[in-house]
């Protein structure tokens, strides 16, 4: 591990348990990359979560998006770099990539972070911490605009497909909510065998609306707008996790979009 010029940068041993049954890393395995690399940088400057919580602060990722180029196979050795840019309105940007062992772009990712004040649940000004990391030097800043986020309402397709997951207690966090890689696990874990198969995702973009907890009732939806899509060169498919309350009242707490490809073109 070493940061240099503000740019977090770590080697990895891609495990067994983290590919699928054709030796391709998950895809939710490159968000975990990416969540523990920010992690790592923010704990090596002071300002980890359990840095933060005794400030009465936390971070809390509002949207990911990450693009993927491949998908390495295992046994294989990684690089990942990060860095955060400077703040964008109230959001802290931060990039991710990752290489394999020959130097190969597997993804890049763009997160939007706030800083929350735990007590008043609301975000602080960014400025406020991105002062207290070192200054990036880097020529590869990119766009921290991600426009508009996901839409997700039934209307809007020919099929949804409902899942209802169960929270366990490894699914929450520091934070003592469900950890936001989990949301991406379930929205695949809806999806049919065939097509995970014989598809990889090429793109994912996540908004987190709201936390949800270990009590929590949840259903995951997967809209598609005919059912022909699985059968696309490039399959987009929709996604929203809505939280039930015990009165019955439904919240969406994340929206997504996955784009997929078929496998052979991603190794």
């Amino acid at each position: 591990m070493n940061i240099t010029n503000g740019i977090y940068t770590d080697d990895l041993q891609l495990d067994s348990y983290e590919v699928d049954p054709f030796y391709h890393a998950h895809t939710a395995y490159y968000f975990r990359v990416m969540q523990e690399a920010a992690g790592a940088h923010a704990y090596h400057r002071g300002l980890s979560i359990p840095h933060l919580q005794k400030e009465g602060l936390t971070w809390v990722v509002t949207r990911t998006r990450m693009r993927i180029a491949h998908y390495v196979t295992w046994p294989n050795t990684l690089q990942v770099r990060t860095w955060p840019q400077q703040p964008w309105k109230l959001y802290f940007p931060r990039v991710c990539r990752l290489f394999d062992h020959e130097g190969t772009a597997l993804f890049e990712s763009l997160s939007h972070w706030v800083v929350m004040d735990l007590e008043r649940q609301r975000p602080v000004k960014p400025t406020s911490i991105s002062d207290r990391f070192e200054i990036v030097d880097t020529e590869e800043t990119v766009d921290p605009d991600l426009g508009k986020r996901v839409v997700f309402e039934a209307g809007m397709f020919e099929q949804i497909i409902a899942h209802e997951p169960k929270i366990l207690y490894t699914d929450c966090d520091f934070n003592r909510h469900v950890n936001n890689v989990r949301y991406l696990e379930w929205m695949l874990d809806s999806l049919p065998f065939t097509f995970r198969d014989t598809h990889l995702a090429t793109e994912v973009d996540i908004s987190y609306l709201a936390q949800t907890f270990r009590d929590d009732t949840l259903l995951v939806h997967t809209g598609v707008k005919s059912e022909s899509v699985f059968n696309d060169e490039q399959p987009v498919l929709f996604h929203e996790v809505v939280r039930i309350s015990k009165e019955g009242e439904r919240q969406q707490v994340c929206v997504a979009s996955t784009t997929w490809t078929d496998r052979n073109r991603l190794q």
